[in-house]
């Protein structure tokens, strides 16, 4: 898999990183496990004691519409897959 893995609160505006979702029986929204490449639209935010990690996507993921955009939470010292930088 090409990318290098970074710690979370490395990751910069402007990074690439693959974003992955693990089908959770309790969210509603989701069918299936699924991932994508999204670029980092925001530098990684403390939220009660880890990161949020803002991200666009231009993916269509099942039973989505269009591009899709989130927020992934990674605990201290959790690591991203970091796969280029969007200029």
């Amino acid at each position: 898999m090409p990318g290098e893995q970074v710690p979370a609160q490395f990751l910069e505006r402007g990074d690439v990183i693959r974003v992955r979702h693990h089908h959770d029986p309790g969210c509603g929204q989701c069918l299936s496990p699924w991932q994508t490449d999204a670029v980092v639209t925001a530098s990684p935010a403390p939220v009660s004691g880890r990161l949020a990690v803002r991200w666009a996507g231009d993916a269509r993921l099942p039973g989505g519409r269009g591009s899709v955009t989130g927020i992934s939470g990674f605990g201290p010292g959790e690591q991203a897959l970091r796969i280029g930088h969007f200029r």
